[in-house]
């Protein structure tokens, strides 16, 4: 019984082979056709039945025709992209010099005793404004009370003398026109008068030097500012030579900035400035260069520049930390490009340009310009901005950046257009 069944499984296997290839030959001979040589169309059936026999697949030739026969379109070409800017002419276009500095007051006055004593009272606190005439701080001037009062009652004694003597000397004056005394005795008098006048002026100058030393007791403001920090305090001996504190004046104050060595061409005499402190980040105090130190510091290697704002509130106080942007130049009607635009050529510029007339398409589904290499005059040039004044014109594109290969009058993709604000 297994036996049968093996026969019969193995004349079913050389079935299929045998219509397996009859049906490849058939094939062929159709494909051949009936003209072809009995050689060619063995060959074919060999490599036929080899094809299907191993599962490979005969190389396909390139498709140069479509399913309709007609030939494919060449492949799209590629072009360069290129990001771009609008050129622009800025109204108002003003370049500016960041630094930064200190807010000091228009003068800052050292207060100091004019003699030496015990601080009795200080009327002042740290950073409190003040008025001129207001008493900042006084001493003990009980010592100073009694040389005054010593020195008014001398001065009171010397002036009762001489009103004394100028009364005899009006008695001796009849009594010499009426014959009753010798002249020497009228000269006697007359010495006496002299005398005790010189004896009133030193008393009346001793009692201005006490009055002014009653004076030097206390401290007063010369002018309108505000209180620094308090360098003495009540009950301290102090002589003239110690700092009681510091009186600034801030109707006007100096913002002291550092400008480094390589921009200190760029600074000048009457420059605009605008300053802006922590305290208040969003008001700009409007100000200018009122002076340049003339020595660079050697450490840090900058140049001290003083700002003069107008305070009139009073909102910018001595110390405070301050931001500015000096106004370097300011220039109307002006079409500006990035720098890094700018290609140099033997010490002249060029810019890679698509003139507005040349763009065609729809912005959103991508835009296709020609390029052109201009040459360009310049005017104001920084490390940021250049000034065009010839050779470009408002509306036509500058690249700024692109990616492939471009060539003088080729045409390139658009890929994004931006604009410069000033």
């Amino acid at each position: 019984m297994g036996a049968k069944i093996a026969k019969l499984l193995l004349g079913l296997v050389v079935l299929f082979w045998i219509v397996f290839i009859g049906w490849g030959m058939l094939k062929t001979y159709l494909k051949v056709g009936p003209d072809a040589s009995i050689p060619e169309t063995i060959e074919k059936i060999k490599e036929t039945v080899q094809q299907k026999t191993s599962g490979e697949q005969a190389p396909e030739s390139p498709e140069t025709q479509g399913k309709d026969g007609q030939p494919l379109a060449p492949a799209e070409t590629i072009l360069p992209q290129a990001r771009t800017l609008r050129l622009k002419v800025a109204p108002k276009f003003i370049d500016v010099l960041p630094v930064m500095g200190t807010v000091k007051g228009e003068t800052e006055v050292e207060l100091r005793f004019e003699i030496n004593g015990v601080i009795e009272k200080i009327f002042f606190r740290e950073g409190e404004k003040i008025k001129k005439g207001d008493l900042i701080a006084i001493l003990n001037s009980r010592d100073a009370e009694l040389k005054y009062v010593y020195a008014q009652s001398k001065f009171h004694s010397a002036q009762a003398g001489y009103n004394s003597v100028l009364k005899q000397l009006e008695i001796h004056k009849k009594l010499y026109e009426a014959g009753a005394i010798i002249k020497s005795k009228m000269e006697q008098i007359e010495l006496e008068v002299e005398s005790a006048r010189y004896q009133l002026e030193t008393a009346r100058s001793e009692l201005q030097i006490a009055e002014n030393e009653m004076k030097k007791t206390k401290i007063y403001a010369t002018k309108d500012g505000v209180m620094g920090p308090r360098d003495a305090e009540e009950g301290e001996f102090v002589t003239s030579q110690d700092k009681v504190g510091s009186l600034f004046e801030i109707k006007n104050v100096f913002v002291e900035v550092g400008v480094v060595e390589r921009d200190i061409e760029k600074v000048k005499i009457g420059q605009k400035a605008k300053i802006y402190v922590d305290a208040y980040p969003t008001i700009p105090f409007q100000g200018f260069v009122e002076y340049i130190f003339p020595i660079v510091e050697g450490k840090s290697r900058t140049l001290t520049v003083k700002l003069k704002v107008k305070n009139d509130e009073g909102l910018l106080l001595p110390g405070m930390f301050s931001r500015a942007d000096l106004s370097i130049v300011e220039l109307d009607n002006a079409l500006m490009v990035p720098s890094s635009a700018l290609i140099n050529v033997n010490e002249a510029f060029q810019l890679l340009v698509i003139p507005a007339a040349s763009i065609q398409g729809n912005p959103d589904e991508g835009q296709i310009g020609v390029v052109q290499t201009r040459s360009v005059s310049v005017g104001y040039f920084t490390s940021d901005y250049a000034q065009i004044l010839s050779g470009a014109q408002e509306n036509d594109l500058v690249i700024i950046e692109v990616s492939g290969d471009i060539q003088d009058n080729g045409q390139v993709k658009i890929v994004s257009t931006e604009e410069l604000s000033f």
